[in-house]
């Protein structure tokens, strides 16, 4: 079979994957074009969303391979079913493999510029320096008589400067309202220069925060250590996150049956097993199908093959009760390793009724669905339809008292260029101070784990 197009072997870290994958695919469409065949190619389009979103082959290698079946079905007379159209057309998610920076230049590295002890009121967390530009997680506080003029917005009358007298205009990718304190990212530009050592930010009627920037590299800091291969193939880590995307769902209040019934798991199994992503002996279906006989699916498998860390996420969202979220910000300033084909660094976090919330500067995340209207966190269940995003990656935190929690996709918010500001609910929320965090995050090849401290 010919394969161009595919990735070479070994560029996703695990030998033949890619390979097997188009093939298997090559070899749909061929049978496709057979005679006896009814012209219904849905199920190889879902066959092609189901490997492009285990990251065996790129989109642009299932769309050729779509459309050369779809031109080969009119050449010969044959009439295409129409069908439900598939995942593939819209999927705008992560790509595995995807260059970072810009074509034929360097790539600048991020740093963290570590802030002084915050001051009451108005804060910084962390500042993060990127190439153009730095990014950090902020709270204002305004005063009531500022949110009167309809004209003019707060946040559009604020200005920055440093101690070295250079100006920066003011962006602000997210961020949200509680009454007239507004929480969100704040990106400057310029990156500020090296030698200065205060940022402030000033509204018409005067300063309102002050922050110093600590150009000495501080003691707690120390580096993370480099991602590691991933054990697992392709097919079980998209099993793993189809889990997460269960739970995810579960914990906004929302019908799990969405994504998941016994037919769907069958031909999704099915289909990696065949594309050679999946081994017949592997546990990965079987926890996936206890978790969705736990959540209420008509599937099945033990309880006991779920994993634990899943399991905090159903007991904690199954109470009728539930304890209520930490209040409060805290800074978490870390710039994580690159993992295929992307870098992160978590700027801080945020948590208050509406659940905890992680804030990381991102890049090499292409745009995902936005969150839809309606969707969640809190405690109470909003019971809108849900539409689950699977950007690739698997987040998971645990807390100083080894409280698991996962974190799911919240909204992506574009900063320009590659990069975005990744927004991540807790599930469960934070429902004390923690003073650490072990971080683990897995991506299609490689995974890493690093332990951040918290600074509310």
């Amino acid at each position: 079979m010919h394969s161009a197009g595919a990735a070479h072997a070994g560029e996703h870290g695990q030998d033949g994957y890619a390979e097997r994958a188009e093939t298997y695919l090559r070899l749909l469409a061929e049978a496709a074009l057979r005679p006896a065949a009814d012209g219904n190619i849905s199920r190889i389009g879902r066959a092609a969303d189901v490997l492009v979103d285990a990251g065996a082959i790129s989109v642009q290698t299932a769309a050729e391979i779509l459309a050369d079946l779809r031109i080969a079905l009119r050449v010969r007379g044959k009439r295409e079913v129409v069908a439900a159209g598939t995942r593939l057309s819209r999927l705008m998610g992560f790509r595995p493999g995807s260059p970072l920076g810009q074509p034929g230049g360097a790539r600048v590295p991020w740093r963290i510029i570590p802030l002084g002890p915050p001051s009451p009121g108005s804060r910084l967390t962390a500042l993060i320096r990127t190439a153009d530009r730095a990014l950090a997680h902020a709270i204002l506080q305004f005063s009531p008589i500022a949110l009167l003029d309809p004209e003019m917005p707060p946040l559009a009358r604020l200005t920055a400067t440093d101690d070295l007298g250079t100006n920066y205009r003011i962006g602000f990718p997210d961020g949200a309202w509680a009454g007239s304190t507004w929480t969100g990212t704040i990106a400057l530009h310029p990156a500020p220069p090296p030698a200065a050592t205060k940022i402030e930010i000033i509204s018409p009627n005067g300063p309102m925060l002050r922050a110093d920037l600590i150009t000495a590299p501080r003691a707690d800091r120390t580096a993370a250590p480099a991602p590691e291969p991933v054990p697992d193939s392709p097919g079980e880590r998209l099993l793993d996150r189809r889990g997460e995307m269960l739970l995810a769902v579960y914990a906004g209040g929302h019908a799990v049956s969405q994504l998941l019934s016994r037919s769907s798991l069958a031909e999704l199994v099915s289909v990696l097993e065949a594309a050679g992503l999946l081994s017949p002996l592997s546990p990965a279906a079987v926890r996936l199908a206890a978790l969705g006989q736990l959540l209420g699916l008509a599937t099945q498998g033990p309880i006991s093959e779920i994993p634990a860390q899943w399991m905090t996420v159903v007991a904690h969202y199954g109470r009728r009760r539930r304890p209520a979220p930490a209040a409060g910000t805290a800074a978490v300033g870390a710039v994580l390793p690159e993992i295929d084909g992307a870098r992160f660094a978590v700027t801080g976090l945020h948590s208050a009724l509406q659940g905890t919330f992680l804030h990381v500067v991102a890049e090499g995340v292409g745009p995902v669905s936005p969150r839809p209207p309606g969707l969640t966190w809190s405690p109470t269940r909003s019971g809108n339809p849900v539409q689950a995003t699977d950007t690739g990656f698997s987040w998971w935190v645990r807390d100083d008292a080894d409280g698991w929690h996962l974190a799911a996709f919240d909204e992506l918010n574009p900063v320009g260029g590659r990069q975005g500001v990744l927004r991540m609910a807790l599930l469960p929320p934070l429902t004390h101070h923690t003073t650490a965090l072990a971080l683990r995050v897995t991506g299609p090849t490689t995974r890493l784990a690093v332990n951040l401290p918290v600074r509310w």
